[in-house]
């Protein structure tokens, strides 16, 4: 595996290895490291489908709003590098925050739609414009075919297809199912963070999903997402900021559950820790 930490030496490598293959595919999974099976699923999709697979480790400024849960952010890369090497990666790229966002680069504000104002975007105000700064700088760089984004952060993957369009970036985005822990817990960096007692708990954030997808039919969306929030209600150290039930196109929150695909996404505090997930209805 290369390890490249200039996109100069990246786009030279990829341009390298077009030349011997003229129909070359490349694969992008972006990451912030602290890698676990969840990220590793989006590689192995890449590694399936790509000739040639890129992680990138970057734990991106501009998507925190509090600099305090920047530095708290996990950095085991010795342990990532390890793992990126057992499952196959091609290349993995570790640019400095200074290769990423040079003095001469101006943050963009980029018109979503407003996609990045609701749900986490209400409560994080600004971190999906921080994303779609990296992932611009990204794509318009490196110019991957395919790009491999995880559902469990599944607004992120509508505004990343939303930026992909307004762009005219050539990327497709491909969305990789939730991995889940054996308990149902969804696999992300943060779970390091929970106590092994709280991290075998936090299942009821998954149950709580169930509930909604398995009574939706018999009493709608507003009773079952009312169960789902009294079962979250029983878990004394867990603080719901949201759990709605919207379409996946456009993340309009809705109460019909025909005729259009719809999710069910949840977001609370647990033991301190910003937990996320989601589950499509239909």
């Amino acid at each position: 595996m290369h390890i490249i930490r200039r996109f100069y030496d990246l786009k030279r490598l990829i341009n390298k290895k077009a030349k011997l293959s003229p129909d070359l595919l490349v694969g992008f999974v972006p990451t912030m490291g602290a890698l676990h099976d969840g990220h590793i699923s989006l590689l192995k999709e890449s590694t399936k489908e790509c000739d040639l697979s890129i992680c990138s480790i970057f734990v991106n400024p501009t998507q925190f709003g509090e600099s305090r849960d920047l530095k708290r952010y996990p950095k085991p890369i010795e342990k990532d590098i390890e793992l990126l090497i057992q499952n196959k990666c091609d290349i993995l790229f570790l640019p400095s925050v200074e290769e990423v966002y040079p003095k001469t680069y101006t943050q963009q504000e980029f018109d979503l739609n407003g996609l990045e104002t609701v749900f986490e975007g209400k409560s994080r105000v600004g971190h999906f414009q921080g994303v779609c700064n990296v992932i611009y700088r990204f794509f318009d760089q490196i110019k991957p075919n395919k790009a491999y984004f995880g559902q469990k952060d599944f607004q992120q993957t509508v505004v990343v297809k939303k930026l992909v369009e307004i762009t005219g970036l050539k990327t497709a985005i491909c969305v990789v199912p939730i991995k889940r822990e054996p308990n149902g817990l969804a696999m992300s960096s943060r779970n390091a963070r929970l106590t092994a007692n709280g991290k075998k708990d936090a299942s009821f954030i998954c149950h709580a999903l169930m509930l909604i997808k398995n009574n939706l039919k018999s009493f709608g969306v507003d009773k079952s997402v009312e169960m789902a929030k009294q079962h979250i209600s029983k878990f004394q150290n867990a603080k719901l900021d949201y759990l709605i039930v919207a379409e996946t196109k456009t993340l309009k929150e809705t109460k019909q559950h025909k005729d259009q695909k719809i999710i069910a996404l949840v977001a609370l505090d647990y033991e301190g820790v910003r937990l996320l997930d989601n589950m499509i209805l239909n």
